[in-house]
């Protein structure tokens, strides 16, 4: 049985290496922490959105996460995450990709101005 390396020169680990992290809620990719986040990092998650959100889920997958979409919400105690995220809502296609829910437009509909500027 062979060992398969993580990736070293990815998107995901771009942002990791300058402190960052990324995981799902509810189908949606937030990054954290919120107060770190300059236009700079907005721009670098939108232009390589569908790179990270495959790795995320291949983490999620390949460590049997039971909720890697992130359906329970649950930080786990994460104090980087408690200082705010930033959300982007996943298009039909990436989110059909990763095997999400049917997408409800009514609870998890994000306006585009708010895209990936909507925190909590």
């Amino acid at each position: 049985m062979s060992i398969t390396p993580w990736p070293v020169n990815t998107p995901l680990t771009q942002l990791r290496a300058q402190g960052f992290d990324a995981e799902f809620m509810t189908a949606h990719l937030i990054v954290y922490p919120k107060p770190k986040i300059t236009n700079t990092i907005r721009q670098f998650v939108v232009d390589n959105l569908e790179a990270i959100v495959d790795e995320v889920n291949l983490e999620g997958y390949y460590r049997k996460n039971p909720d890697r979409l992130g359906y329970e919400a649950k930080s786990g105690g994460n104090s980087l995450r408690s200082q705010g995220v930033l959300i982007w809502q996943l298009n039909s296609t990436m989110r059909t990709h990763i095997g999400a829910k049917p997408f409800d437009a009514v609870t998890q509909s994000i306006p585009d101005s708010l895209n990936g500027n909507l925190a909590i």
